[in-house]
């Protein structure tokens, strides 16, 4: 049976690398933050225009001073949510090993610190997304898991993509929510490319293959 497992050491930089994933990956408060920001600088370029006309720069520099204190204060809150949500972790969570097993019908966590276990079955992950030292599992409810890939004890990568591939959830156009990024994302479209141009070679040989069959009858 096709299985991945992997057994990984709670660490709360890995915690926060998975935290700051989600932020710029995976959640709506960035695009509304940079949206917030986007609007003072609108406001900005409308103040300009209009002191350029009046000689009064005074909105200019009230304007400029908003946008420049929102662009400091908004990464320097998103952050430190993060490191208070980190840092709330009990001393006996500190201490923990996760034991994450991945087959073709459910994702299952348990933790030695703690009594039972978290299954999930693939219906429930809305999007899987890779990157060079992780794969990330989210589910349906903003909610989400992450398997790092030196710590897979049984099973490999290779398995790992095909039971993604095969079980995670479709989009309209029945293509599996499965995001690259980093060197996987460069590598993945290359291996696309050089498949695409093979086809299209292959297909191209064929249909000068039937054209000289038809000549021939």
């Amino acid at each position: 049976m096709d299985k991945v497992v992997t057994k990984t050491k709670y660490s709360r930089k890995e915690h926060k690398k998975f935290y700051m994933f989600h932020l710029f990956h995976k959640s709506t408060t960035l695009y509304w933050m940079m949206f917030f920001l986007l609007m003072i600088l609108v406001l900005v370029v409308v103040n300009i225009f209009q002191a350029v006309e009046s000689g009064d720069f005074s909105n200019v520099w009230m304007t400029l001073i908003m946008f420049s204190i929102a662009a400091a204060i908004i990464p320097f809150l998103m952050i430190t949510k993060i490191n208070q949500v980190i840092k709330k972790e009990t001393p006996e969570r500190l201490k923990s090993t996760d034991t994450i097993e991945v087959t073709k019908h459910k994702i299952q966590r348990s933790c030695d610190n703690m009594n039972g276990k978290a299954v999930i079955g693939w219906g429930e992950v809305e999007l899987v997304c890779e990157n060079d030292n992780y794969f990330y599992l989210y589910g349906s409810e903003n909610t989400g898991i992450f398997l790092k890939k030196a710590d897979i004890i049984e099973g490999d990568l290779d398995m790992m993509r095909k039971m993604i591939n095969n079980n995670v959830t479709r989009d309209k156009k029945g293509k599996p929510n499965y995001k690259r990024f980093g060197k996987i994302k460069k590598e993945y479209d290359a291996i696309q490319k050089t498949k695409k141009a093979e086809d299209k070679k292959a297909k191209k040989a064929q249909k000068v293959l039937e054209n000289s069959q038809q000549e021939k009858k």
